[in-house]
């Protein structure tokens, strides 16, 4: 279509590709009377007739999260659609990270036809929120119906939260399931040594009674206890469709109606009605009779492998940035309180995406049309992201400077880096400069994207030196620093730092006061703790970062009402450009009182390294005032992540629900505000000294 000479060639392109695949989409000149309907829209008998339409609850397209997508009367056998039923289990992270992890499982099945099998899955979730490892088997699918033994093989990341596990069908049939193994190692050719699991071989429960320890994202299955022929002892899990045909079941109540369009400008003096809702037949919509067949288009999508397109191929590019748009367009969330030309973005993004030569140009095009969406849980990756290694130092935004915070061993062996130095320039570009090269790939609040930019600072070659110039109490001073040239070291160097001094993480200060950082120790390490933390006079919890997972159960111990956290809210979407939502489904978080109750002053460091799960916890610490909160604001940035894969092993991510705080008003890039505010100077970054800690100490020392 770049081609095209003006609205009748623009025309006679989208007819062309429109007419086989969706013969009722209407094109039309704006300034024109659209024609009269298709009268397959609204038959005059209906009779043995299925209204087909689609009903999102948020946008389903990833085999993770809470989100649905689903059409009327017709089931998908789409291998990106949402028509499975998944069964899941999860562990704690923390005391396999580094380590290789190998997910095994007996498998067979009782399916017949395309797209219908069972897979296995495997997914380590990262604290920072970045993508950790997945497979799921989607390039080896099992439809074998007799048992056979299956693995998956990834690695557990150094700031991994969970690991999560399980197995899933796909479209129609019976998948069965037995003898579970998840295993870890510290290095290849290493001893595996078990990690215990719960129920692994389904012998805890009677036959048809759901499995003890395992959860379900089932939708239109059903999943249970089978005794038999089991690979182990006398029971194994099966999954099946709880409906063997098509049925009228949605997502929920509101539905467009028979013969319901949709009109759009195309732009260029283009308008198209598109119908919302199409009479079926045995599973097939009908067409107007003079609609040619898609026989050929079929074929020619057959002989396509997208598993081969690459970036260098500009129709992959132009068609990736198509979807992606559409995805934000219908089903991004927080536009209401995103000041953004969206139509702009489309069309600055596919002149740059035209102008790109390679995977990382690319790359780079598609994080920078995610920028305007300021969403903190925004970004895009890719295998050729890999090709990078950052430097072994952290820095911080300091009364206004960029300042070194900290450096790893090896670093300050090799160069002169120290804690306070300020950074005045890296391989020759003014910091300034260079910090702003990076927030323009950033999505986010302002205050995460300096997070996040200053985490990416200076990021190059593995193997290469970066030419750092600093000023040190007024002196000018160069240091050349490494970067690491294997990811094992970059993994352990970045590991180690931290954006300032902190206490251990569970500590006893000078003073009295008790010490948690919800950042590196999870509720096991703290269960045994409840009664020393409930009789101190003063505790200190801090959440300057990401918590381990599963640490809201620490709010329990705070209050002697039931908390809960703010609305998860999920849109329930029927039209596109997100017109009329027809309401939201989710939920919240309810955490009822849990003795021991601490009864000392309680104070929560944060700041805009908190994002997500970390704003949920301090969401509710915010509304129900259990303690006092020092620092600087959260990200901004709440609600459970979205990914999509686009060709060319481009993946995706972003905010698909909405959360708003408890009283209704904007959380996303507001952020949680602290109470007492707090930040540190460079002397006190050079000194070793944690401002924001001491400034907590001295409120608590306030406290009546």
């Amino acid at each position: 279509m770049a081609d095209d000479k003006g609205p009748a060639d623009l025309r006679a392109t989208l007819d062309s590709l429109f007419a086989p695949i969706a013969p009722t989409v209407q094109l039309y000149k704006t300034d024109g009377q659209p024609p009269a309907p298709p009268d397959v829209l609204t038959p005059a008998d209906t009779t043995g007739l299925n209204l087909v339409a689609w009903q999102h609850e948020g946008l389903g397209l990833a085999d993770r999260g809470p989100y649905e997508s689903a059409r009327l009367h017709r089931r998908s056998e789409s291998s990106d659609g949402g028509d499975f039923g998944t069964v899941t289990q999860s562990v704690d992270a923390a005391p396999r990270r580094g380590k290789q992890v190998r997910l095994r499982a007996a498998v067979r099945t009782d399916v017949k036809g395309t797209g219908n099998q069972a897979q296995l899955w495997l997914r380590v979730d990262r604290a920072s929120g970045k993508d950790g490892f997945f497979a799921n088997m989607r390039d080896r699918p099992i439809t074998e119906p007799d048992w056979a033994r299956y693995q998956i093989t990834g690695t557990v990341a150094e700031d991994a939260s969970r690991i999560l596990f399980g197995g899933f069908l796909r479209g129609r049939g019976t998948a069965h399931f037995d003898a579970f193994r998840l295993q870890v190692r510290d290095s290849s050719g290493g001893t595996w040594t078990d990690v215990p699991l719960e129920n692994a071989g389904f012998e805890a429960d009677p036959a048809g009674e759901s499995p003890t320890g395992w959860r379900g994202r089932l939708n239109s299955y059903a999943f249970q206890t089978t005794q038999g022929d089991a690979v182990e002892a006398q029971h194994f899990l099966s999954i099946a469709p709880t409906e063997t045909t098509p049925g009228p079941a949605g997502l929920f109540p509101a539905r467009p109606t028979a013969g319901e369009t949709v009109t759009t400008s195309l732009g260029r003096g283009l308008s198209a009605r598109i119908p919302l809702a199409l009479y079926s037949r045995d599973e097939q919509t009908l067409r107007p009779e003079d609609a040619p067949s898609p026989d050929a288009l079929r074929e020619t999508l057959d002989g396509i492998s997208l598993d081969r397109l690459t970036a260098a191929d500009e129709a992959l590019r132009l068609a990736d940035v198509v979807i992606a748009w559409n995805v934000f367009q219908h089903f991004y969330p927080y536009f209401e309180v995103v000041d953004t030309n969206w139509d702009q973005v489309l069309t600055r993004t596919l002149q740059r995406a035209e102008a790109d030569t390679s995977s990382r140009d690319f790359l780079r095009t598609l994080r920078r049309m995610l920028v305007p969406l300021k969403d903190g849980h925004g970004g895009v990756s890719h295998p050729a992201d890999s090709l990078t290694a950052g430097l072994p130092l952290q820095f911080d935004r300091v009364e206004g400077n960029m300042v070194v915070a900290d450096t790893a061993a090896s670093a300050a062996a090799q160069s002169c880096a120290r804690p306070g130095d300020v950074l005045t320039a890296i391989d020759g570009t003014p910091i300034e400069e260079a910090l702003q090269e990076e927030m323009r790939s950033i999505s986010g609040s302002p205050q995460w994207r300096t997070v996040r930019a200053l985490r990416q600072l200076g990021e190059g070659r593995p193997g290469t030196t970066a030419r750092l110039e600093l000023r040190r109490e007024g002196q000018a001073v160069a240091c050349q620093v490494a970067r690491p040239s294997d990811s094992s070291t970059r993994r352990r160097k970045r590991r180690r730092l931290q954006a300032g001094p902190r206490p251990d993480s569970i500590d006893v200060l000078p003073g009295g006061t008790h010490y948690v950082d919800l950042t590196r120790v999870g509720m096991e390490a703290l269960r045994p703790r409840l009664d020393t933390l409930a009789q101190a006079e003063s505790v200190i919890f801090d959440v300057r970062g990401y918590p381990e997972g599963g640490n809201q159960e620490l709010l329990q111990h705070l209050s002697s009402e039931t908390l809960r956290s703010a609305h998860f809210e999920i849109p329930k979407i029927i039209y596109p450009d997100r017109r009329k939502i027809a309401g939201h489904t989710g939920g919240r978080w309810t955490l009822p009182s849990k003795s021991p109750q601490l009864s000392g002053e309680v104070a929560f460091l944060t700041d805009a390294r908190a994002i997500s799960y970390a704003e949920s916890i301090m969401g509710i610490v915010e509304h129900y005032d259990l303690g006092t909160i020092v620092g600087r604001p959260t990200a901004g940035a709440n609600g459970n992540v979205n990914p999509f894969t686009l060709p060319g092993q481009y993946q995706v991510y972003w905010t698909g629900m909405r959360v708003q705080k408890h009283d209704r008003s904007q959380h996303h890039l507001v952020g949680i505000r602290p109470d007492v505010r707090a930040t540190r100077t460079v002397e006190g970054v050079r000194a070793g000294t944690d401002e924001v800690l001491r400034t907590a100490l001295r409120v608590l020392e306030r406290s009546p």
